[in-house]
């Protein structure tokens, strides 16, 4: 395998606070969670290089950039142990960590090799639409950012043998569509039953092996509630596991005030009082990619997902694939996932795990049509 470089974007909480060892540096106050309902700042112990972030004149500061303090310059496959200690927890099932070491590594190696084409064909901006997204390829001076946002990395993290082997078990493996290029493995916690496609979430095109189909295996209501319990925290890291029900499904009540409130705070919109919304379209699992807001001034379409899940919550709401109930001056919202669900499911993908499936089911169920290269 090539050694491969990453720079990764370090977001800390104002200033990053340092302390050089002789193998890491301590940061005491990264940020993780950045703008979610699980933001917080921890220590983290970053091996390799680092440089302070200085964007050029001509890349200002961008949202997808904000927080970002530091560049941290590390091996691919350091990075790959890292981002696996943070996605997850270490003690999740090995074939399923095995499937996410090769779908990390997939996706990171895009970014530096920028094979993942980012473009702006989808944005509008006018008095009653605006439509956009935070794509994970618009970060300037490096390839990936810590956070959510791309793939969690905080750092050299306690990692089991099992998540060592994992990845070294699958040493250079990578996901290629048909033609040889590599996939963009995109991935998110809980799918709801149903994968969603590329272009619900981000530019307006189809992606190789990013497919919407029905998905049986994150859902685990009929599990007794402390097996259920056991078997999530065998996989989820413990602020996830403060997350109640895991996002296969759930319901939330929102205020019209709140949402005129978010519109302007996050948006830049005054359309009056709140009346109502009406979703205009949706993906194949049922995520909202077109909202109508009415208010009592106007009107205004918003999208794509990402912005919706913004608007509806203090934070960012599960997901966009829920249902709608006036109730008045509240919304009820019944909605089902947690997070954008294109690609590999990781609830389900762990459930798959525990049932005996091996890693390369695991990805050819996730990624159809896929083939599993080494670089």
């Amino acid at each position: 395998m090539n050694d491969y470089n990453i720079k990764v974007g370090i977001k800390t909480a104002g200033s990053p606070l340092l302390k050089q060892y002789m193998n890491y540096t301590l940061v005491s106050n990264m940020l993780i969670g950045d703008g979610f309902h699980w933001q917080r700042t921890i220590e983290a112990r970053l091996p390799g290089e680092l440089r302070e972030y200085t964007p050029s004149s001509k890349s200002p500061v961008s949202e997808a950039d904000r927080n970002i303090t530091l560049i941290n310059i590390l091996p691919l496959e350091t990075y790959l142990e890292c981002v696996v200690g943070s996605e997850m927890n270490p003690e999740a099932p090995a074939e399923f960590l095995k499937a996410h070491a090769v779908i990390s590594r997939s996706w990171a190696l895009g970014k530096v090799l920028n094979t993942h084409p980012c473009d702006n064909s989808g944005y509008k901006n006018t008095s009653d639409c605006l439509t956009g997204w935070d794509d994970t390829a618009g970060h300037h001076g490096c390839d990936v950012c810590s956070d959510d946002h791309c793939q969690r990395y905080q750092g050299l993290q306690p990692i089991a043998p099992i998540a060592l082997q994992a990845i070294r078990d699958t040493a250079g493996q990578v996901l290629t569509a048909h033609d040889g290029s590599l996939v963009d493995a995109r991935f998110s916690k809980c799918c709801g039953g149903r994968t969603e496609v590329f272009e619900t979430c981000w530019q307006n095109r189809s992606e190789n092996c990013l497919e919407s189909f029905n998905d049986p295996w994150c859902d685990l209501s009929t599990l007794p509630a402390e097996q259920r319990r056991q078997l999530l925290s065998s996989i989820l890291k413990d602020y996830d596991m403060a997350t109640e029900g895991y996002g296969y499904r759930w319901q939330t009540e929102v205020s019209k005030t709140m949402i005129k409130e978010n519109l302007s705070r996050c948006f830049g919109r005054d359309i009056g009082e709140i009346t109502s919304l009406e979703p205009l379209h949706r993906g194949p699992s049922g995520r909202i990619d077109l909202l109508r807001i009415h208010g009592t001034n106007s009107t205004l379409d918003l999208g794509k997902e990402l912005w919706i899940r913004r608007l509806l919550s203090p934070t960012h709401l599960y997901s966009s694939a829920f249902n709608i109930k006036d109730c008045g001056d509240t919304l009820l919202l019944n909605g089902r996932g947690w997070g954008h669900g294109v690609g590999l499911c990781q609830i389900g993908a762990a459930n798959m795990a525990l049932h005996g499936y091996n890693y390369r089911e695991i990805l050819s169920f996730y990624y159809p049509g896929s083939n599993l290269t080494v670089i």
